[in-house]
């Protein structure tokens, strides 16, 4: 069952976890949308049939609260249509705010400060204006596997730059009563075991990029913060919080996972004896001061049980179970999952079939799909955090 999504479920972030409005822990649930094709104008958009995948989502009675949306285009269209009605839906949606070309690009092929051009904060700002006034909104992400080799680490600061600057963007909103909340920020790492070149373990390598990009400004008075300042002032932001200097740049931390390849996989051991990637992870960031989230979680088709000839099948369907104790064992920490994905994954991710999408007709579930339903299913009773509420102000 669900309900339509209205202001009093907005969902804040507070301490390590999500929370609704009304006190209530809230957990995602979500899958990766269908990344729409591309026609002579940009983006192909029509909103009767993105919400037509959504109502089959539902029609199949899959148990989830969230979709990712990956290609979007703010500038040139109005998404009212389909955010709303993802609203009617229970649905609630994380955009992007970057996009792969024109304005909206971060480009990390370009160090620091090259990376972060002013047609970036104003496709943001834009994006912003849009996005706040839906409650089904739950948050931006600000950059998608921008850090993952040793040249793209240059443009880590335009990261965290970008990432302030909404902010205080959205607190000038605030304060002038244009919208009432802002938006949580989030970053999408790849689980990488490369920085700045040097090799390491990737759960190494996961929390050093959770770190930089959580950890708060120095304070008023020192160099970084009016390196801060200046930027604000150079992206038309007179007025804005001093406060939010000794605050993280983004909100929530997201990673992009593709492990749990087997189906004789335990969240303790891989098949191998070696340590499990879920259990490693959550023990890596146990001291993360916002909540964690796998922004993308699927292991490839083709990997699926590649090394157990006993239980490999030829599609390499996925079993899911990871879903469970990401929902359970890792839930003092995490705060859900993007499933990846309806379609677009290049056939090796995907969970429907008869792709690629063409932007109007919903696809054919697959046995994929099934098990991940499955999965789902199982959670009715799932355990929450043990949070003393009243010491959360929400």
């Amino acid at each position: 069952m669900y309900s339509p999504i209205t202001a009093e479920d907005t969902v804040v972030v507070r301490s390590k976890h999500l929370f609704k409005r009304d006190g209530s822990i809230f957990t995602i649930r979500g899958v990766a949308f269908p990344t729409p094709p591309e026609d002579d104008v940009g983006v192909f958009y029509n909103a009767s049939a993105w919400l037509d995948i959504l109502k089959q989502l539902r029609e199949l009675d899959l148990q989830f609260n969230t979709v990712r949306l990956y290609r979007m285009d703010p500038l040139k269209l109005d998404y009212s249509e389909f955010i709303e009605g993802a609203a009617e839906l229970g649905v609630y949606i994380i955009v992007p705010l970057t996009a792969a070309s024109g304005g909206g690009v971060l480009d990390r092929t370009l160090p620091a400060p090259r990376c972060y051009k002013k047609s970036l904060f104003n496709y943001g700002a834009n994006a912003l204006y849009q996005y706040l006034k839906h409650p089904n909104v739950l948050g931006g992400v600000v950059g998608n596997e921008v850090m993952n080799d040793e040249a793209s680490w240059l443009a880590a600061p335009c990261v965290r730059s970008y990432a302030r600057n909404l902010k205080l963007f959205m607190d000038r909103l605030v304060q002038e009563k244009i919208v009432q909340r802002t938006l949580p920020l989030i970053y999408a790492a790849q689980d990488s075991s490369v920085l700045g070149g040097a090799e390491m373990d990737s759960d190494t390598i996961v929390k050093l990029t959770a770190d930089y990009l959580t950890c708060g400004e120095t304070g008023k008075g020192t160099i970084v913060a009016d390196v801060a300042r200046n930027e604000a002032m150079t992206h038309g932001m007179q007025h804005f919080s001093e406060n939010r200097f000794g605050m993280s740049p983004i909100d929530i931390f997201g990673i992009n996972i593709e492990s749990w390849c087997w189906s004789r996989q335990d969240y303790y051991y891989n098949p191998d004896g070696s340590l499990g990637a879920y259990v490693s992870l959550w023990k890596a960031l146990q001291a993360t001061s916002v909540p964690v989230i796998f922004s993308e979680m699927g292991c490839p088709h083709q990997l699926f049980d590649r090394d157990d000839p006993l239980h490999r099948n030829v599609e390499g369907t996925r079993d899911w179970a990871q879903v469970q104790y990401v929902l359970n064992e890792m839930r003092d920490t995490w705060s859900g999952f993007i499933a990846y994905t309806y379609d677009g994954g290049g056939n090796d991710f995907n969970m429907f079939t008869g792709g690629p999408w063409d932007g109007r007709n919903v696809l054919q579930p697959s046995q994929d799909f099934w098990n991940f339903k499955e999965q789902l299913d199982k959670l009715e009773n799932v355990l929450t955090p043990s949070l003393q509420q009243q010491d959360i102000a929400l």
